[in-house]
């Protein structure tokens, strides 16, 4: 036993040498090799700053509603004056007997379509395309988070699914089901309640089924005499209620409170880039309206546009980003760029020579990159720099050092180089490794 317990010993003793001496040797290695790589990637740097703020429009709140309204229009979408906006119903069955009538008379008009289509592989594939294409729309829809948007792409999906179904099940089975339908439509419309309200819009503009209660108290005027302690007083007047909104015009204002440092870059009729953090996929071009005097380090600033009004109809508080400027470039370390030695070269890529015989050189900017085990100059000019990273671009007139072709080519810095980021000593053309 005591044999077998010094033979165990000593085996675990040698197995915690070899790990012992393996991790030594290889955090010897990591600290004794004088150089580290990195991958550049091609990145947008963008100066900007985050606010918060109103969404601003012309709006009228339509004040009849209830709980038994169905609204006729889709978030957004245009109507002319006079043009029925919702209908109110005087009783829980007059609405649920109208919604099965739309419902009804949307699958008749289905199956008339399914019915019209020529049976064959041509319709087969027309149809199969559309059920594809719905289906995209709906799942983009869903990862967007665009509710609104998914049920109406969820409608297009089921009705494509549903003149499928029939179209090619023969047209006995088809015309009864119209038949069907048909009937069933008849008898309600004919027990259809009369008494029905309808809400007209009254003046020609944008519908909106929201009401917030900002309607009253902000709209494209007044943001224009805001001062900081206006614009801290804003709260919603409490009426929420309403069968919706109308939107009129064809702009939109974005008002928000700065810091003065921040307006300080702006200038009155000049334009930036906006990018809501929410409810809006895409960076719009605004035009700085007005930046109101300076109270207690801060100034109301309004923003305005004349475009996607219609997709702006749901947005009211909003946070944002103020984009001052953006570059695309390159990324690499901050510690990559250094001022290299670059040779001088004639259109033969021969080496330019001094008086003394010497070779021609001029300093450049750069970064050094691994070509195969050595070390390759890259010209470059600064973009944009940040703590940790510079975006740089290559620079064309330093390129124009060496011959057109390959040469030149192959001096030029490429997202996915591998590019030297520390270094003892390092230069062109340099065994690295």
């Amino acid at each position: 036993m005591k044999t077998g317990t010094l033979a165990t010993k000593l085996m675990l003793a040698a197995i915690f040498l070899t790990v012992l001496v393996y991790f030594g040797v290889s955090t010897a290695a990591y600290f004794t090799d004088p150089y580290t790589t990195t991958v550049a990637y091609s990145f947008v740097g963008e100066d900007a700053v985050t606010v918060s703020g109103y969404v601003v429009r012309d709006e009228e709140v339509l004040s009849d509603g209830g709980e038994l309204v169905y609204s006729s229009r889709s978030e957004g979408e245009r109507v002319g004056r006079g043009g029925t906006v919702a209908l109110i119903y005087p009783n829980a069955q007059a609405l649920s007997d109208a919604n099965t009538l739309r419902d009804l008379t949307g699958q008749l008009e289905q199956l008339q379509y399914a019915g019209s289509l020529a049976s064959g592989s041509r319709a087969s594939a027309r149809l199969d395309d559309e059920i594809a294409g719905a289906l995209a729309e709906f799942r983009g829809a869903l990862a967007d988070g665009g509710l609104t948007a998914a049920g109406e792409s969820g409608r297009n999906l089921r009705s494509a699914v549903l003149r499928r179904s029939y179209a090619f099940s023969g047209e006995g089975g088809l015309e009864t089901s119209i038949a069907s339908l048909q009937e069933r439509i008849a008898a309600l419309s004919a027990s259809a309640e009369m008494d029905v309200v309808r809400v007209s819009a009254p003046s020609a503009g944008l519908f909106s089924g929201l009401v917030d209660g900002y309607e009253t108290v902000l709209n494209r005027s007044n943001v224009l005499e805001m001062n900081p302690d206006d614009y801290r007083a804003i709260v919603p007047d409490g009426e929420t209620s309403g069968v919706g909104r109308m939107v009129y015009g064809s702009g939109w204002s974005f008002v928000t409170l700065m810091r003065s440092e921040d307006a300080r870059r702006l200038e009155e009729g000049g334009t930036v880039r906006l990018r809501f953090q929410s409810g809006l996929d895409r960076d719009l071009t605004v035009t700085v309206e007005r930046i109101s005097a300076e109270d207690g380090g801060r100034r109301v600033v309004v923003f305005s546009s004349e475009k996607y009004l219609n997709l702006m109809t749901l947005l009211r508080r909003q946070n944002a980003q103020i984009i001052f400027e953006s570059h695309d470039g390159i990324r690499v370390p901050r510690s990559s760029v250094r001022v290299g030695s670059q040779e001088l070269t004639d259109e033969d890529g021969q080496p330019l020579l001094d008086n003394q015989g010497n070779p021609k050189t001029q300093s450049v900017t750069c970064v050094y990159c691994l070509w195969g085990d050595t070390a390759r100059l890259k010209p470059v000019t600064v973009l944009w720099q940040e703590d940790e990273y510079i975006l740089v671009a290559p620079d064309e007139t330093a390129l124009t050092a060496y011959p057109v072709g390959r040469s030149r080519e192959g001096r030029r810095l490429r997202a996915g180089d591998q590019v030297i980021t520390a270094a003892a000593e390092v230069y062109d053309g340099k065994v690295v490794q």
